[in-house]
């Protein structure tokens, strides 16, 4: 029975995720290299799926094995730390990004998508367009990985590769049909302290300073804007909340039809998910409620909205 469940669940979500009118079989037939009877064999339950068609089909898809198995368990959920290596770190680095931007891309363009974020640190997809802020980033991972860092942001050389996903994960993130942002009051003076600590370690100059600064200026203005208007662009609607209480970590659920993954910041730039729907369900249900203790600024909201951005400024001016 419980075999017949699993490869019941297995079989409906690959065809939610496979492209439109493409056929079950012909789609396993060139996924799996098999020959077609091997794929008739295995949806009949004849023959099981491997372990290793399993993770094939889970990575081609974006399918969560939790999702798969781990339903048919009460109380049992696995999530996905998505490790990696730290001996290469630019390469952990892309592979984080890129899939970050797999996840965006593959719901941006349905207009059930909802992307709910709480950051007590400055949103990434927000200034992975700016230069200086963006290699700052990628100086602060490499040198928490162990490895040498250059003496100035200036002097950095960022692989093509990087800057557009920067590019395509910024870009999909702001086509998604409604994205709620709750923001901790405190995410630019964390973001300032980190940057005076780096200049303290001698490992960003005085110019990269001076040109943060001015990027963090631009962003703030950009954030403003953003605030005001309450959408990325035409139909693509934005929800700013101010939190009046503080949180721990960074977490976001996104979900559209068919598909809900939790996502819980670890290791700076990474994060640990699950597609379980009870996790999801209850990050949904914690995210909704810390809007009770926060304000919207976005579209209203000028009285609370006017004052934090001039602090951000101030605090900025730190530096």
């Amino acid at each position: 029975m419980m075999k017949n469940h699993v490869l019941d669940e297995l079989t409906t979500i690959i065809k939610e995720r496979i492209p439109k009118g493409q056929n079950l079989a012909n789609y396993l037939t060139d996924a799996l290299c098999l020959g077609k009877e091997a794929v008739y064999r295995r949806l009949r339950g004849e023959v099981a799926f491997t372990i290793n068609e399993v993770a094939l089909l889970s990575n081609k898809l974006g399918i969560s094995i939790d999702q798969i198995i781990g339903n048919h368990f009460s109380n049992k959920v696995t999530f996905d730390l998505n490790l990696h290596s730290p001996s290469n770190a630019l390469e952990s680095y892309y592979d984080i990004a890129n899939r970050y931007f797999q996840i965006f891309n593959y719901v941006k363009n349905d207009e059930s998508t909802e992307v709910h974020t709480v950051s007590n640190v400055l949103p990434f997809t927000l200034y992975s367009s700016f230069e200086y802020l963006s290699k700052f980033r990628l100086c602060r991972w490499i040198y928490q990985n162990g490895q040498k860092v250059p003496k100035s942001l200036s002097e950095m050389h960022v692989e093509d590769r990087i800057v557009d996903v920067h590019k395509h994960l910024s870009e999909a993130t702001k086509q998604c049909k409604k994205t709620y942002f709750i923001w901790d009051t405190n995410i630019f003076l964390t973001f300032i302290e980190e940057i005076k600590y780096f200049a303290c370690l001698n490992l960003i100059s005085q110019d990269d300073i001076i040109h943060i600064k001015e990027e963090l200026h631009h962003l703030l203005d950009s954030m403003e804007a953003l605030s005001i208007k309450g959408q990325f662009s035409e139909n693509k609607e934005v929800y700013i909340y101010l939190s009046n209480i503080h949180f721990e970590a960074t977490y976001s659920y996104i979900e559209k039809k068919d598909f809900q993954i939790s996502m819980i910041r670890v290791y700076s730039i990474n994060s640990m998910d699950s597609q379980s729907p009870h996790i999801c369900q209850m990050q949904r249900n914690w995210i909704q409620s810390l809007k009770r203790h926060s304000v919207l600024i976005s579209g209203s909201g000028e009285a609370q909205r006017i004052p934090f951005l001039k602090k951000q400024h101030e605090i900025i001016d730190t530096l």
